[in-house]
């Protein structure tokens, strides 16, 4: 195979996978306004997990994919503490509160 071909190989792989990105990250924020999408977040974070594991990635893909993957997991907190009941006040918090 000729150097050139590997080069435009290279190129072409290179450029699909910024679309992946571009593209997850869209989706994300399309999730996150609609939450009755199709696709769950569960299904983008899957995406990402995959290109991360790509041995062809850029240094400024791998944080692009980092970024979104560390920003699903902030929604994913976030959306735990909501869903988790409120502690009860013990005694001493209750009273350092109304002093």
């Amino acid at each position: 195979m000729d150097t050139r071909d590997t080069n435009i190989l290279g190129a072409f792989q290179l450029r699909m996978i910024d679309a992946d990105i571009s593209h997850i990250r869209l989706a994300i924020e399309a999730v996150l306004q609609e939450p009755n999408s199709a696709l769950p977040l569960l299904y983008w974070r899957r995406r990402l997990e995959q290109l991360s594991r790509c041995r062809h990635l850029m240094h400024h893909q791998f944080s692009a994919v980092t970024d979104l993957l560390n920003r699903l997991a902030k929604i994913d907190d976030d959306s735990t503490d909501l869903a988790r009941p409120p502690e009860p006040l013990n005694e001493q918090s209750r009273h350092s509160s109304l002093r």
